[in-house]
């Protein structure tokens, strides 16, 4: 391209199209119901006048996310282009949706797939919906922090070698406490072997675009990849994108799979905020996003000046399993305070009106984004020492149970668990039963609990804990009780929940 073209990223055709068919002004007879703003409700008072005026289902010129000939389609493209990938979809599902659309478009019934132990939910799921079987590896634990985080190359390689009919494996890039694996050998060693690599990048879209964060999935080779856009790239919340490369992956099936599980009624809202981001993350994202790593790192560096606070830095990650990390996610141990991370997720929006991302245990953790200002950094600095000013106490430190938990060991497929005949009992008589739900701590969404799995005493401890002390579990049942396969019923439908 010479210097009298125009780069074709700086076009949105999708965003574009959406425009002009707002000012055309047409006379509505489709969906949606409010007719373009025929009637408006009291959203006008939160959202705007234009909310209603922009909002609208499928009109002649805007294309079909399901079979897109037009400006979905260019989109599309020129977001593969960007993403340095071979395709792309525009997805209104979230990263959950997309996870479960890529499990079901690689996985037959009972193949086997490579994951660690700390998927998000929406890859249990995924598991459910396709029937595969799941060959659980452990991800690195941090004693001191609690924290999972990646993978050591070695524990994939031993499982694939371990499982050679192994049809894919799975690899979260980074994980939500921004921790990546080394995913360029992980890739290679799997595409030894003809095994399909695909990665939740739901907190990873912006790592292509700044040469100080991670490798993303696409340049470390990939076959697929789910992004939240939203998250960190800046579309608008439940905006996502599948990427795909290579030749291992039937991209038909991928499309087919997407179609399956999506909405019918995409809100073009959401597309064109994908289409308008991706051409922000391609002329500007590097910019921003190194702006943010520069805000994160200097409050990491003043609030580990603080008595009783410390943070996550590059000194933690020194095992194969903690390969890197993302340097625009704080991660800050409160203990010292002598409050647990729950109690000052609270507090500190109730003192000082900072809404951070994450309540633990013992962290608390702020994401800094391409849309965080200066002074936003200053006023958490701030908040962190009022904080201490008011809980340091010399070393009183909040200590956490010592729990002694290992990851659940898997009895039957999560597909099979799930639709088993099922009792729900109190958590503490359910020692010993195969659980028939997930239980997951939120946020992140990563379950204690899986469908299939033993429940041992530790388990029951863990989930107690953050019961009593402010963490939130969502599951099936009411708080206190857990649903489990009903032993007794098991046997005699054994042969109907095996036949899938």
């Amino acid at each position: 391209m010479n210097k009298f073209e125009k780069d074709p990223q700086e076009e949105e055709p999708f965003l574009q199209a959406c425009i002009d068919y707002m000012k055309s002004s047409p006379t509505p007879f489709d969906v949606p119901g409010h007719k373009l703003g025929g009637i408006k409700t009291d959203l006008v008072y939160f959202a705007g006048e234009n909310i209603f005026d922009s909002d609208f289902n499928a009109p002649i010129g805007l294309d079909n996310l399901y079979h897109p000939q037009g400006v979905i389609k260019k989109a599309e493209a020129l977001a593969a282009q960007a993403f340095n990938a071979d395709e792309c979809l525009f997805s209104v599902n979230g990263s959950t949706g997309g996870i479960i659309t890529l499990l079901c478009a690689v996985l037959d019934p009972k193949d086997k797939i490579i994951l660690p132990r700390n998927v998000h939910k929406s890859a249990i799921n995924g598991l459910i919906v396709s029937g595969a079987y799941p060959i659980f590896i452990s991800p690195d634990l941090d004693e001191e922090t609690g924290i999972a985080n990646g993978v050591d190359v070695e524990e994939y390689v031993k499982a694939m070698d371990e499982n050679p009919d192994v049809k894919a494996l799975f690899v979260i890039n980074p994980t939500y406490f921004g921790i990546v694996s080394d995913l360029k050998s992980i890739v290679k060693e799997a595409h030894k072997r003809g095994v399909v690599v695909i990665c939740d990048e739901a907190h990873g879209a912006h790592f292509h675009f700044s040469k100080n964060e991670p490798c993303s999935a696409m340049d470390a080779g990939a076959d697929l990849s789910i992004l939240s856009i939203h998250k960190t790239g800046g579309s608008l919340t439940q905006s996502s994108m599948i990427l795909g490369k290579g030749d291992l992956i039937d991209w038909h099936r991928v499309t087919r799979v997407f179609s399956m599980f999506s909405s019918t009624s995409p809100n073009h809202l959401l597309l064109a905020s994908l289409d308008a981001a991706r051409k922000f993350l391609y002329f500007q994202g590097e910019e921003y996003i190194d702006r943010s790593i520069r805000y994160a790192e200097e409050a990491r560096k003043e609030i580990s000046k603080i008595p009783g606070l410390s943070c996550i830095d590059d000194s933690f990650c020194s095992t194969p399993g903690r390969y890197g990390r993302d340097k625009s996610k704080l991660v800050i141990n409160v203990s010292g305070l002598g409050k647990t991370g729950f109690e000052i997720y609270r507090e500190i929006r109730e003192k000082f009106n900072i809404q951070l991302e994450l309540g633990e245990a013992k962290e608390v953790m702020a994401l800094f984004g391409i849309g965080t200002l200066e002074k936003d950094k200053d006023i958490l600095i701030k908040a962190f020492k009022e904080l201490s000013k008011e809980y340091y106490q010399n070393n009183e430190e909040y200590i956490i149970p010592n729990f002694e938990y290992h990851y659940p060991k898997l009895l039957v497929r999560p597909r099979e668990a799930f639709y088993a005949p099922y009792k729900v009992v109190k958590l503490e008589d359910a020692v010993g039963e195969i659980c028939a739900e997930s239980i997951m701590v939120y946020p992140p969404g990563i379950p204690v609990l899986i469908p299939g799995e033993l429940i041992s005493s530790s388990v029951i401890d863990i989930l107690s804990f953050y019961e009593d002390d402010g963490g939130v579990l969502l599951s099936d049942s009411k708080d206190g009780y857990i649903k489990v396969v009903d032993k007794d019923k098991w046997y005699k439908a054994a042969d109907l929940y095996s036949q899938d």
